[in-house]
């Protein structure tokens, strides 16, 4: 389990072939987000994120959250599999390659 400020991946036993060095970067912008190296690790198994949105303003918006696949712009290439915990404002995704992925919804 990686934990990076509120945001949190899990990686399953036998989702990497070999020992990886992993870095994980949330950028203190207005966006919640995480940058993954190597970029286009791909897994074996998929992986779990785990992104926060607690600190977001969310006032009558229901709109279930997702995880978004995006590239260095922020620009969404596509969407995770996604499920929202309203209540505990938190979103999980199944990933099975490393980028950029940002709160979405």
């Amino acid at each position: 389990m990686i934990n990076v400020g509120p945001h949190r991946l899990s990686i399953p036993a036998g989702a990497l072939g070999a020992p990886v060095t992993i870095t994980a970067t949330a950028p203190s912008d207005n966006v919640n987000r995480i940058q993954f190296q190597p970029e286009g690790l791909v897994f074996q198994r998929s992986a779990a994120l785990t992104m926060s949105y607690a600190n977001c303003s969310l006032l009558g918006k229901l709109l279930p959250k997702q995880i978004a696949y995006t590239d260095d712009a922020l620009n969404i290439l596509s969407y995770l599999w996604s499920l929202d915990a309203l209540f505990a404002k938190k979103v999980t995704g199944k990933l099975n390659h490393f980028s950029n992925y940002a709160v979405a919804w």
